[in-house]
């Protein structure tokens, strides 16, 4: 090939670490790799137990010659694969060399790579994962010269900022997960988390949040995209409580939202300064709120009987009572005699430890976790 200029070499370069933050424009990245070494073929492949020929990052794949090296040549292919494993992470080889002279006997390269026009390539093992590993690869054609020392050279060079392109995207992809599963985790709490700045300009919401301030007859809503109490007396309020939150004492406070009309829940709220820690970039001041709806404690029937160990009954008495009914109104409510109502509030006394109506409600509204019903 001709030489490589210093523009094409750090516009190639400039493509992979590109790729590394988005992983989608890899094709286009190795792309401007080929063109550099006027490749017939370049590959970033993925080898491993649950690999497939598909998953490799290519400028041409063919999904049939693909289907067939999967289903007849997979024990060639195998057999291949761990001389790359044998190779050291970061060093580059020639497939002559590393694979042998009779490597062209093969029926991988005979009835895989030839019909690609695979006939002479460098390779660099870029990165383990967990017993498996991705390779880089570059191919030229029957028409072509082979690459010569120099090209060599430069590939090794490329091949390491491939290492690192790889291992940062790994890495990435650790950090996304981990962000999922957060973002999963907070949507499954019942507690409603705002994420909010200083001019409680809408940042976040986990799924209860949305929910709460989707609801027309609760006390908080959205307006222009800033967090706003519907209840004009208690705006003064929440705008003070984030502004407290948000200033350089990072004071959290609370208070109580009323539901308009008698519809809505009550909220308790909280507001509380986001450690900077987590702040995004520009957002140092952002406030989390946290809220909760006035519900009577509404426990899952279920949940109640295994903390407690307690029958239907007893439990379904126990509800009640957390409800704010009185031992009267459950028997009413719920069909029984008091003096069947007696034995079970009896019997909840005796396996919750407690010795009143007052306390077994507590009881249950404190045991109550904050986590959504299905």
């Amino acid at each position: 090939m001709a030489r490589a200029n210093l523009d094409v070499v750090t516009g190639a370069v400039d493509g992979l670490l590109d790729a590394a933050l988005d992983f989608r424009q890899m094709p286009g990245a190795i792309e401007q790799v080929r063109r550099l070494f006027d490749g017939s073929k370049i590959c970033l492949g993925y080898f491993g137990p649950d690999s497939h020929p598909d998953d490799a990052i290519t400028n041409a794949s063919d999904p049939d010659l693909n289907a067939f090296l999967y289903r007849e040549l997979m024990p060639d292919a195998l057999r291949f694969s761990a001389r790359v494993a044998a190779v050291p992470i970061g060093s580059a080889y020639r497939d002559h060399i590393l694979f042998g002279e009779h490597f062209r006997d093969s029926r991988l390269w005979r009835e895989w790579m030839a019909p690609q026009d695979m006939f002479g390539g460098m390779g660099s093992r870029v990165l383990d994962v967990d017993g498996s590993f991705w390779m880089f690869d570059v191919q030229r054609g029957h028409r072509q010269e082979p690459f010569d020392a120099a090209e060599f050279a430069l590939f090794e060079r490329v091949a390491g900022v491939m290492r690192r392109v790889t291992l940062l995207h790994q890495q990435l992809g650790g950090v996304s997960i981990e962000r999922e599963m957060a973002r999963r985790a907070l949507d499954e709490l019942s507690l409603a988390v705002i994420i909010v700045d200083r001019a409680m300009q809408f940042a976040y919401a986990n799924a209860a949040g949305d929910e709460l301030l989707a609801d027309p007859a609760g006390p908080l809503g959205l307006q222009g995209g800033r967090l706003w109490a519907r209840a004009a007396p208690e705006q003064h309020g929440l705008k003070d409580l984030v502004a407290k939150a948000s200033d350089v004492t990072g004071a959290r406070g609370q208070m109580l939202m009323r539901a308009r009309g008698g519809e809505g829940c009550d909220v308790s709220l909280c507001a509380t300064p986001l450690s900077a820690a987590y702040a995004l970039p520009g957002r140092m001041n952002d406030v989390m709120i946290v809220a909760r709806p006035l519900e009577p404690a509404g426990g899952g029937l279920a949940a109640v009987r295994q903390m407690f160990d307690l029958t239907e009954a007893e439990a379904k008495l126990a509800l009640g009572l957390a409800s704010g009914l009185s031992l009267t109104e459950v028997a009413q409510q719920q069909g029984i005699r008091m003096t069947t109502a007696r034995t079970h509030l009896a019997r909840v006394f005796w396996k919750t430890g407690t010795r009143q109506q007052s306390q077994v409600a507590a009881l249950l509204r404190a045991a109550e976790l904050p986590v959504r019903t299905r």
